[in-house]
């Protein structure tokens, strides 16, 4: 015969290993959150592990057992900040069959989403020797997609000068020189910059001539 006692006992097995596995998984989000809001604060190259376990509330050990190496918890960090951020959508650029018109799109998107992140990426980008090869990867590979589209508006008017104009047009440096450093708005950069690609391209080189 089985005592209540035992029939009882499996079930609290069960809400015990469900709380630990819920407890550990807050564990994990708090070690994320720290690494995050300290990365957008002071940078990588200058947060710790000992700053994230402290920001987090728990030990240095309880942050290497969730996350043996830095790489995988910067790709965490990483990822927990670009899913909270709307990126670049380059799919929507190639209606416009004007390639200028392509890159007023595009760098507008590109410019929002520099400006809506600038104080992480303007980090990220300063303690760029410190973001893993993944990560930094993963960053290169969308901004050659976003040149990729814009460049192959272009058709046969396409020319390595011209893929560098657009190159240095949608370079997070680039914006952040025009809109933080010389105070432009996301709007007047773009026509700068639309400008400038337009020049490379020869169509506003075309326009210039056909006024004179």
């Amino acid at each position: 015969m089985v005592s209540e006692g035992h029939l009882s006992a499996k079930p609290r097995r069960g809400y015990r290993k469900t709380r630990r596995a819920e407890d550990e998984m807050q564990t994990m989000a708090q070690i994320v959150d720290a690494a995050e809001a300290l990365h957008q604060t002071i940078g990588p190259a200058r947060t710790s592990l000992s700053a994230i376990a402290v920001q987090a509330g728990v030990t240095r050990a309880t942050v290497y057992r969730h996350f043996p190496d830095d790489e995988s918890l910067f790709i965490a960090c990483s990822s927990q900040w670009l899913s909270r951020q709307r990126p670049p959508n380059p799919g929507a650029w190639v209606t416009p069959d004007d390639p200028l018109a392509r890159l007023r799109l595009g760098l507008t998107d590109i410019y929002r989403y520099y400006r809506s992140g600038e104080q992480m990426l303007t980090l990220i980008h300063r303690d760029a020797d410190t973001v893993p090869p993944s990560v930094k990867t993963r960053r290169e590979g969308a901004q050659s997609q976003w040149i990729e589209i814009l460049w192959r508006g272009f058709g046969r008017r396409r020319s390595k000068k011209l893929q560098a104009a657009i190159g240095h047009a949608v370079s997070f440096e680039t914006w952040r020189s025009l809109c933080i450093t010389q105070g432009l708005s996301n709007r007047s950069a773009v026509q700068l910059m639309v400008d400038f690609v337009g020049t490379a391209s020869g169509e506003l080189g075309s326009e210039i001539e056909g006024r004179k």
